[in-house]
């Protein structure tokens, strides 16, 4: 795979360039937050005696932010640019994690994670990223948010990592280093970002933007791009809209209740902390199949029939996790889950661009993402909720894998929009 522009001087298309930054930011952020942070669920409830449920409920709240942050993180990456969006949100998190260190009561807690929450969506989450990479490709969108989705999967090796911390120095220890950390990494890197090609005299893919006043060439320039227009308005009076927004609803809720309650739900079955930490490692890991593969097939298949394939394997992996009482036994989980789960974070990235364009990508893919995040909002703290009253969690994960099962039938209803008005 060739990184060279096809233009005459033979450099890198910045696009790439772009990807790398991302790629970098995200599997450090995903890394220590998204994936990583359920390692601190066990040892903060043991030392502050709370329940299942409150620790639960601070993730809920943070599904609450992320809903309601992706619209107005897409706004600003289509207004203001994503260099000073991700160094404000990378100068976020790394307080954030400071004060986190320093909390006592769900109130604080609850604060603290509101505030990681906010910077982690504006430099790492996917309301950012996925649709700036977006903008700089279109021919080959699938493929590279698929290859930097799966660079993601890297984030799985930095959990045992965050365990090790915790473990040998303390949660609240492991925190206090985490916020200069995060400003060491993300900070930087967020100078050399860019909004779009048209800002390097490029069309998307790394062609050659067409000379000025060739309004001909320009024209076929951009139809050649595959670009469509439509407004965020326009997106939201399509059916395909609230259907893709329905479906990622509800896969929300069963994506929050895994990530969050996995550890404690292995640690329940007998298996110990760091190898029920190494079950979320594989699990990142070996989602970098389903997101590079699935990105791949997405540029050469219907993303309809792909997504319908996802969302059946999703809940078959999720009973079968039911039935694991020991450590060999979650493999097949780890297998299906892992694919399902990467697959379906690229299809729904790209799929959103193939139907509605890259001039407004940021606000339609925040608004879809913002509304099917919500969908997190209530899993975790449900989960955790049957969890303190039945004593176990195979009751909600049961009905997590019938609700996916449903998303399969929906989305087989799923018709591409009619071109809109330019807008």
């Amino acid at each position: 795979m060739t990184l060279a522009t096809p233009g005459k001087n033979g450099k890198v298309y910045y696009g790439w360039w772009i990807t790398l930054i991302l790629a970098i930011i995200s599997i450090y952020g995903n890394g220590i937050y998204y994936y990583g942070f359920s390692t601190f669920v066990k040892p903060i409830v043991k030392e502050l005696a709370w329940s299942m449920a409150v620790v639960s409920g601070a993730f809920s709240i943070y599904r609450l932010e992320a809903g309601i942050a992706a619209p107005v993180v897409g706004y600003l990456l289509d207004r203001i640019g994503p260099r000073q969006l991700v160094f404000s949100g990378g100068l976020i998190m790394g307080g954030g994690f400071i004060y986190l260190s320093y909390v006592h009561t769900p109130l604080h807690f609850y604060i603290a994670i509101i505030t990681i929450s906010c910077g982690w969506s504006a430099c790492a989450g996917a309301a950012c990223c996925n649709p700036l990479i977006g903008k700089w490709f279109v021919k080959k969108r699938g493929h590279v948010i698929g290859l930097y989705n799966a660079a993601i999967g890297l984030a799985g090796l930095l959990v045992p990592g965050v365990a090790y911390l915790i473990a040998h120095y303390g949660w609240r220890a492991t925190l206090l280093m985490m916020g200069p950390l995060t400003w060491l990494m993300v900070l930087p890197l967020s100078f050399f970002l860019k909004h779009s090609p048209e800002q390097c005299g490029l069309l998307p893919d790394g062609e050659p933007f067409p000379p000025a006043g060739d309004a001909d060439r320009q024209k076929g320039g951009t139809t050649a791009a595959g670009d469509i227009d439509f407004s965020l308005r326009d997106a939201m009076a399509t059916s395909g809209f609230w259907i893709l927004t329905v479906c990622f609803f509800m896969n929300q809720i069963t994506q929050a209740s895994v990530f969050v309650h996995l550890i404690p739900y292995l640690i329940d079955q007998g298996i110990d902390a760091t190898s029920a930490a190494s079950i979320i490692t594989f699990i990142v890991l070996l989602s970098s199949l389903g997101r590079y593969g699935f990105g791949w097939l997405g540029d050469r298949f219907d993303k309809k029939w792909l997504l319908v394939l996802l969302f059946i394997m999703q809940p078959i992996a999720i009973l079968l996790l039911t039935r694991a009482h020991v450590l060999v036994n979650v493999i097949p989980f780890v297998l299906l889950y892992a694919i399902s789960y990467g697959g379906i974070i690229v299809v729904r990235a790209t799929i959103t661009g193939d139907f509605y364009g890259r001039h407004h990508y940021g606000k339609i893919f925040g608004t879809l993402q913002g509304f099917s995040t919500l969908g997190g909002i209530a899993g975790p703290v449900l989960t955790g909720f049957v969890y303190d009253v039945t004593g176990s969690y195979r009751l909600a994960f049961i009905a997590f894998a019938a609700m996916m099962g449903l998303t399969g039938l929906m989305i087989s209803i799923l018709r591409r929009p009619l071109p809109a008005r330019s807008t």
